[in-house]
């Protein structure tokens, strides 16, 4: 009877022995396969953002369209020699001053037959945007609209042709932004030839230029397929590529 507990014992150990191994092989099996999610979890969120920055730039020209046909112009971009400021004296440049004219009411004005234009009084904000960064200074209305990444977007107009290209090469138009998040300004893409543009220089003639710098966190990295835009990028999708 001794011998026949015994041996039921040592089996039920070696059981329970194999049964520890396995829960070890399947911790293992669990381990791995949550490291290889991991590793695919970083290009699909970085995908998802880039989705995002190209939606919100689609939003911006529906709603810089809207702007066009009921002011006849698009908005200043403060750096062509007309100041764009708020109700509080704050000055705002590049993607500031687009968010400004986007989210506040539009001033309508209607073509004469003299080539003229007549005010028609004042039209409601032509964008329905929550992607902000946070007032600069404590004015309200010096926000930025930030894109998928969590950084600002940039704004040209360029309908005055060559001479209103401004290149963005200086980080003081984020009000700041850059200097309190401690991160680097990159260069304007449009200057470096097959980084961001086919040819160095205005994309978008007689209308304007918006883009992200997208993931690299405004490094001194940058890579084509970085930049986001409403012009096609060299090397990516945009631009026809596989």
């Amino acid at each position: 009877m001794t011998s026949r507990a015994s041996a039921s014992r040592a089996k039920s150990g070696r059981a329970a022995g194999f049964t520890m191994i396995e829960l070890m092989i399947t911790v293992s099996i669990l381990f791995l396969l949550f490291g290889m999610l991991l590793v695919a979890a970083g290009p699909m969120r970085k995908k998802a953002k880039i989705r995002k920055t190209e939606g919100l730039i689609e939003r911006m020209s529906l709603a810089l369209g809207q702007y066009h046909a009921s002011s006849g112009s698009y908005p200043p971009d403060g750096l062509d020699g007309q100041t764009v400021e708020t109700d509080e004296g704050t000055i705002l440049q590049s993607g500031a001053a687009l968010t400004y004219a986007l989210t506040q009411p539009v001033r309508a004005m209607k073509k004469q037959p003299d080539g003229s234009f007549k005010a028609m009084g004042e039209m409601e904000p032509v964008g329905d945007f929550k992607e902000f960064t946070e007032p600069y200074l404590d004015d309200p209305q010096a926000v930025e609209l930030i894109d998928g990444f969590g950084y600002p977007f940039h704004y040209d107009r360029l309908t005055g042709g060559e001479s209103s290209f401004s290149a963005q090469d200086d980080g003081s138009v984020h009000l700041g932004w850059d200097d309190m998040n401690g991160v680097v300004h990159h260069d304007d893409p449009r200057e470096a030839t097959g980084v961001g543009v086919e040819s160095p220089g205005p994309q978008n003639f007689n209308e304007y230029d918006i883009w992200s710098h997208g993931d690299d966190a405004h490094s001194e990295d940058e890579q084509p397929e970085h930049v986001v835009s409403n012009w096609p990028v060299p090397g990516t999708r945009a631009d026809g590529d596989e």
